[in-house]
């Protein structure tokens, strides 16, 4: 605890060590706190103090962690760019709206100008958003809230998960992001010693979206009857490229499925680095392309009726 800085951890790590000095085991005192340790990293924890190589089960979960957290921040890295940018775009064209358009407009009002549909949109937007752009603001507070509520039910997992696997370009590196997670999970689980049916129901609870949870929940069910684990995912084309299947029935054939997984979840994963490295190339341009079409329609919309005005003074 001396070298943890988050005094949370601290006081959880305290109360931790505690429980085991009362005779507690290692799982059991992490188990009660699943928003610091999830299933996943507790269950190792128990086969590791079960099978008497908990040493060995810790440095597999360290690399686990290590990986997870990789995979993520490539994935949030590259989408901080294109973020940043589109926050900053709405927020300057939400102040010209306000300040900037009812100044232009009102030398329209002045000349009683016969305006284009384009421009009378524009100043019907910066006149809502003058008188109710708090509205406008709480509403979409709101609405993200009621989102971010509505994801975590199963109708929310579903459509969004739809959503996920459905969209031309998303699919692909969620797709990615998934296997990559699956692969280093599972490997992890086995070569922890934890069982196939214990390692897929950990699985379902570990990865978010819900049709790779089905998936998994389906596996433990069916791998149970003696089907291979492989020939289910040959079933399920849309969630699993057919290399998956391919490399399982490879390690299923030669008993070292967690060492296959291994190499594949290194594949994915540098595939999603690949992916994440080339979003800013392909984000930038439709950015780009984005800011343009805004700038030349706002463009066009005020200085048409300024030439029609200037026209008819002539």
């Amino acid at each position: 605890t001396v070298q943890i800085r988050n005094k949370k951890m601290v006081a959880i790590l305290k109360v931790v060590q505690s429980e085991i000095q009362s005779g507690s085991t290692l799982a059991d005192a992490l188990s009660k706190y699943p928003g610091v340790f999830n299933e996943l990293f507790v269950n190792m924890i128990r086969v590791g103090e079960s099978s008497g190589n908990l040493e060995e089960v810790l440095n597999i979960l360290a690399t686990q962690l290590e990986k997870e957290h990789e995979l993520t921040s490539k994935v949030k890295g590259a989408l901080i760019y294109p973020s940043v940018i589109l926050i900053a775009m709405i927020g300057i064209g939400i102040i010209m709206m306000i300040s900037v358009v009812p100044k232009i407009t009102s030398v329209f009002k002045d000349l009683n100008a016969t305006l284009p549909a384009s421009t009378q949109f524009i100043i019907s937007t910066s006149n809502f958003l003058q008188h109710y752009y708090l509205t406008l603001i709480i509403s979409i507070i709101f609405l993200i809230i009621f989102i971010r509520l509505f994801a975590t039910t199963k109708t929310g997992k579903k459509i969004f998960g739809f959503i996920a696997i459905n969209t031309p370009f998303l699919k692909n590196i969620i797709v990615k992001i998934n296997c990559a997670r699956f692969a280093r999970v599972y490997s992890s689980l086995l070569k922890s010693g934890i069982s196939v049916v214990e390692a897929l129901q950990i699985l379902s609870r570990t990865l978010t979206n819900f049709y790779y949870k089905k998936s998994l929940q389906n596996a433990s069910i069916n791998i149970q009857k003696g089907i291979n684990l492989s020939k289910l995912f040959y079933k399920e084309t849309k969630i699993y490229p057919v290399l998956v299947p391919q490399m399982l029935e490879v390690g299923e054939e030669t008993g070292k499925t967690e060492v296959v997984l291994s190499k594949l979840a290194e594949f994915y994963e540098s595939e999603v680095e690949r992916i994440t490295k080339n979003l800013s190339s392909i984000i930038e341009p439709i950015l780009m392309l984005l800011i343009g079409s805004a700038v030349g329609f706002f463009a066009i919309s005020i200085l048409q009726p300024m030439y029609s005005v200037l026209g008819s003074i002539k």
